[in-house]
Order: structure tokens, then C-alpha cells, then sequence
């Protein structure tokens, strides 16, 4: 028995030094640079802004800057390629607009409504979210065929941490308090648990298979996972992790073509791509309430405003998130670049 219990050990430990090396290997060839182990840190909130803006993208690269309290679009920042992903620093002054296609970041401040920097890498990238405390920001995608989670120290842009995780990860969300993102392995039917401490992956959840996006409750307990439809004429669902024990605990039914989801009080709202429609989920019942004819692609929860604002086309939709009624409908001004993905401050 001691002789099993070393060759597994063994096992383990050679894995996990080759998990290192791949990622060290990745990160080289990513920008030509050693990669910077995370230390621990204590996670605190960044101070937030006063105002709220909901920003929005497409395919043609055009980021809407939208004055909410006006409910106009104030500016429109060309970002000159298609967007994947939006994330928002937590004081609202700064937006990362992922061209995913093209491996770069467009870093836009708010107030001048200009481009301050790119960051470029040699990968495809997807998603993007921003540590609560500001200092860090993430992104999900593949690198020399590896699926890779991508950390960049916002103080410099310099990156601070490659993650391997599973094939062809998506989506990607971040806990409350800033110690753990979630990481969707579309190819792969598993979420990535990392802890930020220490940039590792402490789980991997198997799941169904197409996993999506993903988002996690206000107050860190549950993950929520959206799963497309398997077939054109069945419904999507969605899968709810457990996050103290990292078991999957219940699947909800939703609409056809499940996509992106956004969750806030004891609301989860789940876009279903293919049938135009949206989804209100009750978190505590695991019940569809109501379900919103809207053909929405992004979705994004303000607990400022306890909003939820919904990428709609040529429009943005807010939702009240408690009642599941449209408060607005705000004009995107925009022919050519029907929104695809929303963030918001807050």
C-alpha cells in the first residue's frame, strides 16, 4: 500500500511540474518573458464612481459609451476590430475591450472616451474580468493550441500568471471576494476553480457537455453555468455548482440556445440565443419565473441600480431585476454594429 500511495504521489507531483512547465512554455512564447508567480494579497474592493454607464460592443469594434441616467449614448470609441469580451475596472473609469480575434486589448478611459494602451499577445482570446480589488485583470484563451487563463498586472500591463485550463475555455467569472475566477472549458465539459492567491487551479468541475458562460451569486456560494442546446428544437439549461463543496447540486431548464447570464439578488437572468428569448430564474426555487421575448446576445447585473441591462441589437434593455419588467430601452445609434456584448459599472 505504501508503495500506491508514492507512485501516486509521484504521479501527481510530475503532473503538476508539467502543467508548470507548459504554462512557463506558453507565457514565452506569449511575450517573450518569464512568468511572474501571483503572491498572496489581501483582496479589497476598489472605491466605485458615482455615475453609471453601460457599455456596449459588436462585431464591427465599435465601443458605445451609454449615460445611463441620460439614457444616450454620450461617445463611441473604434476599437478597429470584432469584440469578444468587455470588462470593466471596479471604479468605472476604465473599460478592457477584448478583440479577440486579433490577441489585443484596447484599454479605454472613460472620461476622454480615447484608447490609452493596447496589450497584444499571441493568443485568441474570449472573455475578460477585473479583480474587485482593481490590480488584477484576466482573460481566457488559447495559446499554441493550450487552453490558457491569462493574468496581467494592471499596474504595468506586465503579465503576472498563465494558467492551464481545459479546451477552448469561454467564459469567465470571479468571486466577490476576489480569490477564486471560474473558468468555462467549452471543448473540455468542466469549469476551471483558480485561486488568485497563489494563480492554480484548486478544482475542476466536470459538467454536461457545451458549457457556455458563467456567473457567480453576490455572495460566493453558487456558480452558475449556461449550456447551449444539443439539438436546434430542445432546451438549453443551466447547471449550478456548489461552490463549498464544487459539486454540481441541480440543472435548470431554460430557453433554446442558452448563452450569457448574469445573476443578482435572487434573480438569474439566462439569454437563449435561439429561440429570442430570455429567462428569469428564481435562485432560491430553481424556478423559471417569466420569460422575456427579447433576442439578446450580453448581459450584465448592476447592484447599484439592481438593473440588469441586456445587449438587445441596435438597443440596450434595462430590466429591473427584482420585477423582470423593461424599465428602458436606450438607442445605440448604430447601422452597422448591433450590440454583442454589454458590461456595466457597478
Amino acid at each position: 500500500m505504501r508503495l500506491v500511495t508514492t507512485t501516486r504521489c509521484q504521479r501527481h507531483v510530475g503532473a503538476r511540474r508539467l502543467r508548470a512547465l507548459v504554462a512557463a512554455g506558453i507565457a514565452t512564447a506569449l511575450l517573450a518573458a518569464g512568468v511572474v508567480a501571483e503572491q498572496p494579497l489581501v483582496i479589497r474592493p476598489a472605491a466605485s464612481i458615482a455615475a453609471v454607464h453601460a457599455f456596449v460592443a459588436g462585431d464591427a469594434g465599435e465601443l458605445r459609451i451609454v449615460d445611463v441616467a441620460a439614457g444616450a449614448v454620450t461617445d463611441v470609441v473604434d476599437t478597429g476590430a470584432p469584440v469578444t469580451g468587455l470588462a470593466v475596472s471596479p471604479d468605472g473609469r476604465t473599460v478592457f475591450v477584448v478583440n479577440g480575434w486579433s490577441g489585443s486589448i484596447a484599454v479605454v478611459d472613460v472620461a476622454t472616451a480615447s484608447i490609452l494602451r493596447r496589450i497584444r499577445v499571441k493568443a485568441e482570446l474570449d472573455s475578460a474580468v477585473v479583480r474587485p480589488d482593481g490590480q488584477r485583470l484576466y482573460l481566457t484563451g488559447t495559446a499554441n493550441g493550450h487552453g490558457v487563463v491569462l493574468g496581467f498586472d494592471l499596474a504595468n500591463d506586465s503579465l503576472a500568471a498563465v494558467i492551464q485550463v481545459g479546451s477552448a475555455p469561454t467564459g469567465i467569472a470571479v468571486s466577490p471576494d476576489g480569490t477564486r475566477l471560474y473558468v468555462i472549458n467549452n471543448q473540455g465539459a468542466s469549469v476551471s476553480v483558480i485561486d488568485t492567491r497563489d494563480a492554480s487551479v484548486a478544482h475542476t468541475v466536470p459538467v454536461d457537455v457545451l458549457p457556455q458562460y458563467v456567473a457567480v451569486s453576490p455572495d460566493g456560494a453558487t456558480t452558475y453555468v449556461s449550456h447551449t442546446s444539443k439539438s436546434a428544437d430542445t432546451t438549453g439549461f443551466v447547471t449550478v455548482i456548489d461552490n463549498r463543496t464544487s459539486k454540481v447540486v441541480a440543472h435548470i431548464p431554460v430557453g433554446v440556445g442558452a448563452s450569457e447570464l448574469a445573476v443578482g439578488g435572487e434573480r438569474l437572468y439566462v439569454s437563449n440565443l435561439q429561440d429570442g428569448t430570455v429567462s428569469v430564474v428564481d435562485t432560491a426555487t430553481r424556478r423559471v419565473l417569466s420569460t422575456l421575448v427579447l433576442a439578446t446576445r450580453g448581459i450584465a447585473f448592476s447592484p447599484r441600480d439592481h438593473s440588469v441591462y441586456l445587449a438587445t441589437g441596435r438597443t440596450a434593455t434595462v430590466v429591473d431585476s427584482g420585477t423582470g419588467q423593461v424599465t428602458s430601452t436606450i438607442d445605440l445609434a448604430s447601422n452597422r454594429d448591433p450590440a454583442t456584448v454589454i458590461a456595466v459599472t457597478g
